[in-house]
Order: C-alpha cells, then structure tokens, then sequence
C-alpha cells in the first residue's frame, strides 16, 4: 500500500516504484485548473455539485479545484469569474495566468476578458497581471 487512503491492494512494477513514490510525496499547491467538462473533472458527474458552487459542464467553463473541491470558475471564455474561497483567489489566478501563458487554459484565445467578477477579485486579477481597461480586467498572451 504506497497511496495512502486507496483500499484494495496496489500493484507497481520494481523500476517505477521510486519515481511513483516521489510524485506522491511531492508537495503541490493543491490548485488544479482543468476545463469544466474535461473528465478528471468530477463535480456534476458522479459527484454531485455542492451547494452554491454549481457550474455547467460545458466547453468555455474553467474550474480550479483547491484539494479536490471548485474553488473558482471561469465561464463564458473567461468573461464571468465566479469565486468559492476567497481565500485561495490570488494563488488561484497566479496559477491561471501561468496556465494561460503556457496555452494549457484556454489555448485558441489570445486575449482573455474578464467582465463579471466579484468586487474582491479586483485586486487579485491585477496581481495575476491582468490589466484593467474600462471596467473589465484583461490578459493578453504575449507571442511566442
């Protein structure tokens, strides 16, 4: 038994058992952005949504999950922002920025707008490197 909290009996083959072993004790943020319907995302799939953080399964919505649960959602090609725990908001959009840069998130787009957030979201999009223009923030991707 190498992944604690996984019953049954676990299998690995000799040469891959170190490199498993280091993964697993790799500390992460515990931050994952991953689209809405991709299908490591379990959330209004067989599991069922939690209370007051729903979100449509629908290609153009973005979720983070903080250890497993929605922390955040970008819908509509990243023009609604909806936020779970607020206090995870600034890592969250640090590590969507990044995302977005690296064309893991939103990939064909190369401008993301956003124009409906939440008033303490102000100050972590600006953090995150989105600019403000008007009274929406925006993040360009730079050419590469």
């Amino acid at each position: 038994y190498f992944v604690e909290g996984l019953s049954g009996m676990q299998f690995i083959r000799d040469k891959d058992f170190i490199g498993v072993t280091q993964a697993l004790a790799r500390e992460e943020s515990g931050l994952n952005w991953l689209p809405a319907p991709d299908p490591n995302q379990p959330w209004g799939r067989y599991l069922p949504h939690m209370p007051d953080r729903s979100f449509l399964l629908v290609p153009g919505t973005l979720v983070v999950l903080r250890d497993g649960a929605p922390a955040a959602v970008m819908e509509r090609q990243g023009k609604t922002l909806r936020v779970f725990a607020p206090e995870v908001l600034n890592e969250a959009l640090q590590a969507f920025a990044k995302g977005y840069a690296a064309r893991r998130l939103y990939p064909a787009l190369n401008r993301i707008t956003v124009k409906e957030y939440p008033g303490e979201a102000e100050e972590a999009l600006l953090h995150a490197g989105f600019k403000r223009e008007m009274r929406d923030f925006v993040l360009y991707r730079g050419y590469q």
